[in-house]
């Protein structure tokens, strides 16, 4: 029975997760919750839990604190964090340190729950490597090269590019490195993971089905099999749209462009220039790609980090908004208000309170 600790600082949400969640039928048993990290650590001190379950933004000690704790003391245990889906930075930043997944609160509906809990006990699965693998993997450890942090960066640079997309050349190239990398299963699956989520977040939508983790990526072989798979999965897509690859991946580099220049004023007309397509065209093109214009969605990626900074950062209003592209502070409030129902204030007091958000 594998045995399961809650954290979340909202007492409704624990209390609904643990009694509508089916653990039973995936071989679970809830054994303990906490409504925060120093709390869940206690815990932790006299319990044995298999599989963490907890939210990210949570007073007294953040999910982030958490799970970086947690990783240092108890490095074998499983991870998946709760999240509102407005959360982007923070999950991320949780894959990044290797959570196994992510659940977002908004989609748990009575429907899902058998899914979500499916999905995770799979992927915990995965992770629970035979004692014969151990031992090989244990015999092999001399031979590994580590990866360096730079390295690893490089390679993520690479894979968020989408250059490999539309240049066959870089794409072969990519997937030879890929193939001769030494790394855990464990940062196979965060590295895609993280990638695979930012990707959803940006063109999810209806024109681009949803890209699903792979069931098991143990080595570069099997990522560069996986890759090799939707990429053409996704050039498929785009040729029904009647796009050409370099367009998309024109598109694609755009979107890159718009977050990582969001405290600048940023037009169509400079992007699509930068990336040398007419504006009209672009502008077609974008929506067609993202599923919605280029307007609204530099407005939903400045609001979405304008969310993070309140969240994670103890900045001015002013300083925010000034650094997501709003020059005017009663500018940026009235916007934000509109896109989230509450001012950026009212917006990082309900996160600092720990309220239902």
């Amino acid at each position: 029975m594998i045995k399961v600790l809650v954290v979340d600082d909202d007492r409704l949400v624990r209390k609904g997760i643990i009694s509508a969640m089916p653990w039973t039928d995936f071989d679970m048993e809830v054994i303990g919750e906490a409504a925060n990290g120093a709390k869940a650590l206690e815990f932790l001190e006299s319990h044995e839990a298999e599989l963490l379950v907890t939210d990210l933004a949570m007073p007294v000690m953040t999910g982030i604190e958490l799970i970086r704790t947690v990783r240092e003391r108890y490095p074998h245990m499983h991870i998946v964090v709760l999240t509102m889906h407005q959360d982007f930075e923070y999950i991320q930043e949780a894959l990044r340190l290797g959570a196994i997944d992510y659940i977002a609160k908004v989609q748990l509906e009575q429907e899902k729950f058998e899914e979500v809990l499916g999905r995770i006990a799979a992927r915990m699965r995965e992770l629970r490597p035979t004692e014969k693998r151990r031992e090989a993997s244990e015999a092999d450890v001399s031979n590994r090269s580590e990866i360096s942090e730079e390295k690893l960066v490089e390679l993520k640079q690479r894979l968020y590019s989408y250059e490999w997309f539309q240049n066959e050349t870089l794409f072969r190239e990519m997937l030879e490195e890929w193939k001769s990398l030494q790394l855990p299963q464990t940062k196979w699956i965060a590295l895609l993971s993280e990638w695979i989520y930012d990707w959803n977040r940006v063109f999810g939508t209806d024109a681009f089905a949803k890209i699903e983790l792979p069931e098991a990526i143990a080595n570069g072989e099997e990522a560069k099999i996986w890759l090799t798979r939707i990429r053409q999965d996704i050039r498929d897509h785009i040729r029904k749209r009647n796009v050409s690859p370099e367009v998309a991946g024109a598109v694609m580099k755009s979107v890159d462009l718009m977050q990582a220049g969001l405290s600048r004023q940023i037009t169509a007309a400079d992007i699509a220039s930068q990336v040398n397509i007419s504006r009209s065209y672009f502008s077609q093109c974008f929506k067609e790609i993202v599923g919605v214009t280029f307007n609204e969605y530099l407005r939903n990626i400045r609001i979405e980090k304008a969310k993070a900074y309140l969240i994670g950062s103890g900045r001015t209003v002013q300083w925010i908004a000034e650094h997501t592209g709003y020059m005017d502070e009663r500018y940026f409030s009235r916007i934000f208000r509109e896109q989230t129902g509450s001012l950026p204030s009212e917006f990082r007091k309900s996160f600092r309170d720990g309220g239902s958000r």
